[in-house]
């Protein structure tokens, strides 16, 4: 019967000193400076000097977030100017890879109140053709009822006073109430727009990281092809070197 072989013990990672607080992390917490991107190297370089930096030295994730986030910002600064609390928000939450969309409908619907549901209903009933084919109907049948068939004992016999009355009530509660849903609405509007300018400065932040990102990329390769090529140069001369010393002719004693 063969033996269950005994697992070996993992051994811990060795601890690694951060270049900027020089707090001891683990390997899994921290990144090497040749895996950062060439713009955030150079800021981060700039923010450790006078220490010169090289590509074997370590950044915890906690410093590297930070200078992520200050090197966004300064790039927004140098191209947008003074920044606002939403492009400095907007700025954050690219670097952490946040989300900023958010469900609209969703959130006025759960935050309406009844007045401001009732408001939207009338807007919806007063705005439709059904409503206005209605009351249309209502004013001929008020009109004719009171012309044709109350000729005598008419409640509201012509020029109609009291149609007119109801008419200039109507027209005064409906106004307001419809001007309140169409303030909920440029609200929504408002807020559509805030939150579409948010998803398109992030899209344009995480755009440009991933330009640099693959501009680094391209860099390291093409640094690891020329050093390649001229290992292989240096094999192929050591070879033709060898063959020639090989087929050498002997040298006549004569």
């Amino acid at each position: 019967m063969a033996e269950t072989p005994i697992p070996r013990s993992i051994a811990p990672e060795p601890p690694l000193a951060c270049v900027l607080c020089g707090r001891m992390v683990t390997g899994s917490q921290s990144t090497p400076m040749r895996a950062v991107r060439p713009g955030v190297a150079a800021f981060l370089a700039a923010r450790a000097e006078p220490k010169v930096l090289t590509e074997v030295d370590e950044v915890c994730r906690t410093c590297l977030t930070r200078v992520r986030t200050e090197y966004v910002l300064s790039r927004l600064t140098s191209d947008r100017g003074a920044l606002g609390a939403l492009e400095t928000e907007v700025a954050r939450k690219a670097v952490e890879h946040s989300t900023v969309a958010e469900d609209l409908e969703a959130e006025f619907a759960r935050s309406s109140t009844r007045g401001q549901k009732l408001a939207d209903a009338v807007a919806r009933v007063g705005g439709s053709w059904s409503f206005v084919c209605g009351f249309l109907a209502f004013l001929v049948v008020w009109m004719v009822f009171n012309t044709v068939m109350l000729t005598t004992h008419a409640f509201d016999s012509f020029p109609y006073i009291l149609l007119n009355l109801l008419l200039s009530c109507l027209a005064a509660i409906q106004a307001p109430i419809i001007m309140m849903s169409q303030n909920r609405s440029a609200a929504r509007d408002r807020r559509q727009a805030d939150q579409d300018f948010r998803v398109n400065l992030k899209a344009e932040l995480e755009i440009a990281a991933l330009h640099e990102k693959v501009d680094h990329l391209l860099h390291a390769q093409w640094e690891s092809l020329i050093e390649m090529q001229h290992t292989q140069l240096e094999m192929l001369e050591e070879l033709t070197m060898r063959k020639s010393a090989s087929f050498r002719p002997p040298i006549s004693t004569a």
